[in-house]
């Protein structure tokens, strides 16, 4: 791709995702599948719910003997959970019901306990009518058999978790965790727990993507910075291509006389799919692949990477996974103060809420560069400009990435 053309982000982002084949299925305990992406359709092996089930504490009765206020029942037994009332409820007769209960035969409307008072012994007086099917919970009005409880391809939180193992899920069919290898690149690099000499910096991009990847649910490749040598970039990215479906690259991707990245991915027999795209921070983006090994060339500046990492890496982290929604979506929500209008190229900026006299705008937060991570990580969230957009008002819609 000449070096003179910028991709569009979208259509960047449609190149990205046409090169990701989902990997391969495994079989894991429901208790190891948190953060997950479920590869089939789990359904349900009952009805839920399994029984009619009681909604309230109160008295189990029949509608029909109840059509007025005043209605006095005599009490025969109790049903609670794990010890359901084994009988037939008669007329003008009540059982004491708890929450969760099997609802018996004969009993078709529940009365709360708020709403009864004791009439003598084993006696109760309703205060209110007590209509048909009130809190009674019918066998299968939740989910019925074979009804698809969590879909293929969504994430597995908490939520997820619990209802898979209410309907029996003890193990479950995901996709592998891709691994990823994060290469940073550059002379200029040195470890953070060493002190900086002259022109040089610590090798902190690392501890961002790698902590981005982490969140994706990948899982990370050991791999050691390398200088600015062609040889030595060509053997790294071997060495981690070996091990991982994933190479992150920091640095070196641009077109200067020491940025070998691209390069070294033609010399390695990578293919280069994106090479600059339109957008700021983070024009100098690379994309490339070999056979279904993947390569992100990340700017070296940090803010620049993690906003390509955002936009591009997590996407493909996704997919890779079998995740159903993996595109990023914005949402429009207004902005706190006016802003200049957008040049030639889309603008990722950092932002978080405010409140002001009771509603929510967006403030974007002022910025030093590409290189001020410090003031970028106090962000909560990014907002996408468009190339070419207006000037905007205080209150005009700003799209917040999700």
């Amino acid at each position: 791709m000449p070096t003179d053309e910028l991709t569009n982000i979208d259509a960047a982002l449609r190149i990205v995702l046409g090169a990701v084949q989902p990997l391969p299925t495994e079989t894991v305990d429901l208790a190891d599948a948190l953060g997950r992406v479920l590869a089939q359709d789990a359904r349900a092996d009952l009805d839920q719910p399994a029984f009619d089930r009681a909604g309230m504490d109160g008295l189990g009765v029949r509608a029909i003997d109840c059509l007025k206020p005043g209605t006095v029942l005599r009490e025969i037994g109790e049903s609670r959970a794990g010890a359901p009332f084994s009988a037939t409820l008669e007329p003008q007769t009540c059982i004491r019901i708890l929450t969760g209960a099997m609802v018996p035969p004969g009993v078709d409307s529940v009365v709360p306990q708020e709403r009864i008072e004791a009439a003598g012994t084993g006696l109760w007086r309703l205060l209110d009518a007590a209509p048909a099917e009130r809190h009674i919970a019918r066998r299968g009005s939740e989910v019925s058999v074979g009804e698809i409880i969590v879909s293929m391809g969504e994430l597995l939180g908490s939520a997820r978790l619990g209802v898979l193992a209410a309907f029996g899920h003890a193990q479950v069919p995901v996709r592998r965790r891709p691994l990823v290898a994060v290469l940073p690149t550059g002379d200029e690099l040195v470890p953070i727990h060493a002190r900086p000499g002259p022109g040089q910096i610590r090798d902190s991009d690392r501890f961002t993507l790698e902590a981005l990847v982490r969140s994706a649910g990948a899982q990370i490749v050991p791999c050691a910075a390398v200088g600015d040598d062609r040889t030595a970039l060509c053997a790294a990215i071997d060495a981690a291509w070996h091990d991982a479906d994933v190479l992150v690259l920091s640095g070196g991707v641009s077109v200067g006389v020491y940025d070998f990245v691209a390069a070294a991915l033609r010399d390695v027999g990578a293919a280069c799919h994106v090479h600059r795209i339109r957008i700021k921070p983070g024009k100098p983006f690379l994309f490339a692949s070999r056979g279904n090994k993947l390569a992100f060339g990340l700017p070296g500046n940090p803010v620049s990477a993690y906003v390509c990492a955002v936009l591009y890496l997590q996407p493909a982290l996704a997919a890779l996974q079998g995740a159903r929604r993996v595109a990023w979506q914005t949402v429009p929500l207004p902005s706190l103060a006016a802003l200049p209008p957008v040049g030639a190229r889309s603008e990722i900026a950092p932002a978080r809420l405010r409140t002001v006299e009771g509603r929510v705008a967006v403030e974007i937060l002022p910025m030093r560069g590409s290189a001020d991570l410090a003031h970028f990580a106090r962000a909560d969230f990014l907002v996408l400009r468009p190339a070419q957009g207006p000037a905007l008002a205080a209150g005009d819609a700003l799209d917040v990435l999700l």
